[in-house]
């Protein structure tokens, strides 16, 4: 019976398509990333590049919260580097690589254990996260996506709540 209907779903896609109504979906660009175990996405437009565990040496400094690691030198800038383990109240992790992102004109890095891939997400079929209260991590999720074909969850990014804060 879900057969038939998946079926004629597709076929209803497929007559719109040829008979020229086809309304074209938007869709965004994210980078998916794994971190403490959890995927989660962030829109490519924010992505600046990606460096390895052995491309970054991280200065600590006095002082900052313990999510933030330090700074690195990136080419003659300085850019913070916060550790989204510990951001997202999880334990801190061995081996990460670090996305640099560019928002706003300024640039901030986040280690994160590693990047999976990228894909199109249409931007209706992001969820709306379920409140819990007490969660000040969970501010930074702005929705959620289940990957077709694949066995996965991801939790949307909020890029500038990095940038501004989350408290």
């Amino acid at each position: 019976m879900a057969e038939e209907t998946m079926t004629a779903v597709i076929a209803e896609d497929m007559e719109s398509y040829v008979d020229g109504d086809f309304t074209e979906v938007e869709t965004d660009k994210y980078l998916i990333f794994l971190s403490g175990g959890i995927y989660y996405g962030v829109d490519t437009k924010y992505v600046n590049e990606m460096l390895t565990q052995w491309d970054t040496s991280i200065t600590w400094l006095p002082m900052l919260p313990p999510h933030i690691r330090g700074v690195i030198n990136l080419r003659g800038g300085v850019v913070p580097i916060i550790d989204f383990r510990l951001l997202m109240g999880q334990d801190p992790g061995d081996k990460f690589c670090t996305v640099i992102l560019d928002m706003e004109g300024a640039q901030i890095g986040i280690l994160v254990d590693e990047v999976d891939q990228t894909i199109d997400i249409e931007k209706n079929q992001i969820l709306p996260v379920p409140s819990q209260s007490g969660m000040e991590a969970q501010k930074m999720v702005t929705g959620m996506y289940s990957v077709p074909g694949e066995n996965k969850t991801l939790m949307v990014l909020d890029c500038t709540m990095l940038l501004h804060g989350h408290q």
